[in-house]
């Protein structure tokens, strides 16, 4: 067996300064090891149809049509997806085209080719919408195109002679509704000289139409010198009279009505309909002050200034 040589004091030292180093060499790979390792995010796969969505869209902000968020007056408490905030789009140039359109002004459809155009959310039919967040609607695109300010002429209630006078917009406020309806949109009235509850219900701006389309047209064919349309849309307003939902007996109920019980549940119909409150103060020249509502036709668009 041979003998091995005793190590120097010098190997010695180089012994112990080796077996650190590759016990902190073995520690760094371990720790290397154990920890993990970064995901790396991976890019989606090509997608010919996005790439052309992203290349072709608008960046410069001059022709970007805007938009706002519209809170309506009627919280959508009478429609059946009880909407109650809608993105309607700035007016712009080719809209001035639309609303100084001689036929759809001379049918009447102005309004509503323009609310169909401007009405962004998808789920909006203009013509589903009562008539209160119609208005609110024709009112942000008025003044959010022409300013707050509008020039009106207004006939003083003591002479009725016109004066010509500003109405500032931003002091239409929506009216404060305190009778709110049930589950299911209706509301009741009791008529004081039929002592009979009836419920009703408002009607959309379709609905309002058609009543009149059929007013005028029963005009013409009997020759009246009057129309019907009070008395139609009294009728498609009521839903049930003492809880009796019969659509012959309502009409005919209507058409023997006192003329009080009809101005009580008209009255009570304006009421509660939801929508901006055009009651506006006016000054006279003289300093006269009176409250006149304020008409919004085709007019209101067009500013005279």
């Amino acid at each position: 067996m041979e003998n091995k040589k005793p190590l120097s004091e010098k190997d010695i030292e180089q012994k112990v300064l080796n077996d650190a180093l590759n016990r902190y060499e073995n520690k760094d790979d371990k720790e290397q090891k154990n920890q993990a390792i970064p995901d790396i995010p991976t890019k989606a796969p090509f997608n010919p149809n996005d790439f052309e969505k992203n290349l072709t869209k608008e960046t410069d902000e001059d022709l970007i049509i805007d938009f706002e968020l519209l809170d309506l007056p009627s919280e959508g408490k009478f429609y059946e997806n009880k909407i109650n905030q809608i993105k309607v789009e700035y007016m712009t140039s080719i809209d001035e085209d639309v609303i100084t359109t001689p036929s759809l002004i001379e049918n009447g459809t102005v309004l509503d080719v323009l609310l169909k155009r401007k009405i962004k959310t998808k789920s909006i039919n203009p013509e589903d919408l009562i008539s209160g967040d119609r208005d609110a609607i024709i009112l942000f695109l008025r003044s959010s195109s022409y300013g707050h300010t509008y020039h009106v002429n207004v006939p003083d209630p003591r002479t009725g002679k016109s004066f010509a006078t500003e109405v500032d917009l931003t002091k239409l406020n929506y009216k404060k509704i305190e009778k709110q309806p049930d589950e299911n949109g209706l509301f009741l009235v009791e008529i004081p000289m039929r002592k009979k509850i009836i419920q009703f219900r408002l009607l959309t701006s379709k609905e309002e139409k058609n009543i009149f389309n059929k007013a005028e047209a029963i005009k013409e064919a009997y020759g009246h010198d009057y129309s019907q349309f009070n008395t139609l849309k009294l009728k498609a307003h009521i839903v049930s009279i003492n809880n009796n939902s019969d659509r012959n007996y309502i009409d005919k109920f209507v058409d023997a009505i006192p003329a009080l019980d009809s101005y009580t549940i008209r009255k009570e119909i304006l009421k509660v309909m939801p929508g901006v409150d055009l009651n506006y103060e006016f000054t006279a020249p003289d300093g006269y002050k009176f409250v006149a509502p304020l008409q919004m036709g085709i007019d209101f668009f067009f500013p005279n200034n």
